[in-house]
């Protein structure tokens, strides 16, 4: 029930804010810019007998294994939105499985085509990609990629 599902959604979000300062430090350490990182954690929800969720282990790198048609369905749509998120915007099979997906995550069960990369763009947008292309393998221009956005860096 939506009910279980917000309950379940308000001890996830709970449990990331309490891990904050241990992810935020070790992103620091490891890694040389916030924007470009991604962290996918595996949630082990246990309800008790009046549906209340609690949070029994967190994986920081949980199985993409699948064995099993059901397995590929979820893993496989969630990879998905994991990479669209990441703006790699791989597009999603038009079938039931994608459209309750979307449905339970409070979203129509379309999705929103995006035109192939290169060919909505501005002309400033274009040359900024056309200029990194060609220039990337000096560092110092690869270290100002950042510097002038564009809105197609921001999508």
């Amino acid at each position: 029930s939506d009910a279980v599902w917000a309950d379940i959604i308000d001890v996830v979000v709970k449990t990331i804010i309490a891990s904050e300062k241990t992810v935020n430090s070790h992103v620091k350490a490891n890694c040389a810019r916030r924007s470009c990182v991604h962290e996918l954690f595996g949630f082990d929800i246990f309800l008790d007998q009046c549906l209340k969720p609690y949070v029994l282990e967190v994986n920081i790198s949980p199985s993409l294994h699948s064995n099993s048609q059901l397995d590929r369905n979820i893993k496989g749509g969630m990879m998905r939105d994991i990479l669209n998120m990441a703006c790699f915007q791989l597009p999603c099979r038009k079938d039931a499985v994608c459209g309750a997906a979307m449905e339970k995550l409070g979203h129509p069960g379309e999705w929103k085509e995006y035109p192939a990369p290169g060919n909505h763009l501005q002309s400033d947008e274009r040359a900024k990609h056309a200029y990194y292309a060609n220039n990337h393998s000096v560092k110092e221009v690869r270290a100002t990629i950042l510097d002038k956005l564009t809105p197609d860096d921001l999508r």
